[in-house]
């Protein structure tokens, strides 16, 4: 379904109420104004501001207990965070976002639509001219490079990734890294200095978030997670079954939205937020305007 022309069909929209909600996080907030918006300008609905609730918990028992009845989640927090929580790591988006909507539709009467192609899932990034440099791409890759040199590379990560199971121990064995353990120069660096530290070249490779905008600011380079190790956390709209049965045609204004938000595109977003100061509503109005979605 294309963006333009799924958004002509106000006269459809029952009259109701709807509250919006986020969690508190420059990404999260963004997400919350452009279901805001695209809401507010394609439906007759009372479009309620909750953007900016609190955390994950916080939004979740929101919207189970019908306080809200609308935010973005990511389907690996679907799966492994929230009730009744998998420990099973499901790297294919498609897989993850069925099996995900088909459990919460039959536990808690929640309806997942869309899910955007943007993924917010760990990455391993390089400082740009190392990888220029070895041309890897790949963490296959990676690991034929250090297959091939006795060179020492220099890695950033914070503490919770490189204690983890599904963090830095889980990537060396998926990988088969681990043999490689004494060429590997790990260092314990604050969550927001990594990529600084990396594209400043103080370390070869680190470990970041996928659609933060200092990937963009220090021009870092992401390897590809090719055998699937991480799991995959796309944003997916999250809205109560009854809400979307009131008014069914929610659908296809947030579905609209869902397709156009691709990595890249939600890293350019957050950067207008995080790094140039713009207002989270501002970026996602003047986002759908050129979209064509408002």
């Amino acid at each position: 379904m294309g963006a333009s022309g799924c958004l002509t069909l106000a006269t459809q929209f029952q009259s109701g109420s709807i509250n919006v909600s986020s969690k508190r996080f420059t990404e999260q907030e963004v997400l919350g104004y452009l279901a805001y918006e695209v809401l507010n300008a394609n439906t007759d609905l009372d479009v309620g501001d909750q953007v900016g609730l609190g955390g994950t918990t916080t939004n979740f028992r929101a919207l189970e207990s019908d306080e809200v009845q609308l935010y973005w989640e990511y389907t690996g927090t679907v799966w492994q965070t929230l009730p009744p929580k998998h420990d099973t790591v499901i790297s294919d988006p498609a897989t993850l976002a069925e099996k995900a909507r088909q459990e919460f539709e039959a536990r808690h009467d929640l309806t997942l639509l869309q899910l955007a192609p943007l993924n917010n899932t760990y990455v391993i990034m390089t400082n740009p001219q190392w990888g220029r440099d070895t041309g890897v791409k790949s963490l296959s890759d990676f690991a034929s490079f250090l297959a091939d040199t006795e060179e020492t590379i220099t890695v950033a990560l914070n503490a919770e990734f490189q204690n983890r199971s599904d963090g830095w121990p889980g990537l060396l064995e998926h990988y088969g890294l681990d043999r490689y353990k004494q060429q590997l120069d790990v260092r314990n660096i604050d969550s927001g200095l990594l990529y600084q530290v990396v594209g400043n070249g103080e370390a070869d490779i680190g470990v970041g978030f996928n659609t933060d905008p200092r990937i963009i600011q220090f021009d870092l380079r992401v390897l590809e997670d090719d055998e699937q190790f991480f799991p995959a956390y796309n944003a997916v709209p999250m809205l109560s079954t009854a809400t979307l049965e009131e008014n069914p045609s929610l659908r296809d204004p947030l579905n609209a939205t869902s397709e156009t938000l691709t990595t890249e595109q939600m890293r350019k977003l957050n950067k207008r937020v995080a790094l140039d100061k713009v207002n989270p509503q501002t970026v996602a109005k003047e986002y759908l305007s050129q979209e064509g979605l408002v």
